[in-house]
């Protein structure tokens, strides 16, 4: 898939603006990189993609998956290059601002459509720069969960996700995970070999919610039912919630404990 250059943008939280990155150069090198990750991954790991026919060639699109492991990006991102989509070009992905605090991450973070969002604050600038991804017809991935799974159990998702999604009418492509929360475990430094698994879900929209009032209690619905669609692609047990002694970062526990 060729992709569709973004145009010049407005101020956002891009570090590199995306037209800068729209040149073969800039391609051959994901695809090289691309190439490179599904060598260590297959030399590494057992693993299997299921599904790859749900990745639409074109956008807006919003991605979400379970978040469970460093190597998530990595891994998925060498599918969606495989796939024909562009990091830094048509394709970007939320990361919280500590990840860019750190030497030299910055640039590679940029040339890789990576931009920071500071958590649990409204983020007019985050917010921005996503409108402008979705106005130009570009993928957004995310993790509504809003950080690591402590346990790998799915964890509640946050309804300002599925706002977005809504108000914006996004197709969302929905990405379960399994097994890459034994890879690297919070507080592990080596990752370990054990088998991994992708699954792409179908392409959906929360179009039940468009064009209605979006009171709090429609938007905890509308979280729900996103968050339905990751745990349909997990095994059981990934499906629950964390453990009552987890820390639950998004959502209400009182809600959680009556609809689980």
């Amino acid at each position: 898939m060729s992709a569709a250059p973004l145009q010049p943008q407005a101020k956002t939280a891009l570090l590199v603006p995306p037209e800068n990155l729209d040149t073969p150069g800039h391609r051959r090198v994901l695809t090289l990189a691309a190439r490179f990750v599904f060598w260590l991954i297959d030399s590494y790991f057992d693993w299997k993609v299921v599904g790859l026919e749900q990745i639409p060639t074109t956008g807006p699109l919003l991605i979400t998956i379970n978040h469970l492991s460093v190597f998530d990006l990595p891994t998925l991102g060498s599918v969606m290059i495989k796939a024909g989509w562009q990091p830094g070009v048509n394709m970007f992905t939320i990361a919280k601002k500590e990840v860019f605090e750190k030497p030299v991450l910055p640039y590679f973070a940029g040339q890789l459509g990576l931009f920071p969002v500071h958590r649990n604050t409204l983020d007019v600038n985050a917010m921005r720069t996503i409108l402008y991804i979705f106005k130009r017809g570009g993928a957004l991935g995310i993790a509504p969960e809003g950080t690591r799974s402590p346990t790998g159990h799915l964890q509640l998702f946050q309804p300002s996700v599925a706002k977005i999604a809504i108000q914006k009418k996004i197709p969302i492509l929905p990405i379960g995970l399994v097994g890459m929360e034994q890879v690297m475990p919070i507080g592990s430094k080596f990752p370990r070999r054990v088998p991994i698994e992708i699954h792409f879900g179908p392409l959906y929209e929360l179009s039940e919610y468009y064009d209605k009032a979006l009171t709090p209690d429609e938007l905890e619905r509308a979280a729900w039912d996103m968050r339905a669609h990751i745990a349909a692609l997990l095994p059981e047990w990934m499906r629950e919630l964390p453990p009552q002694d987890a820390q639950v970062r998004f959502g209400s526990v009182l809600s959680a404990e009556a609809k689980t």
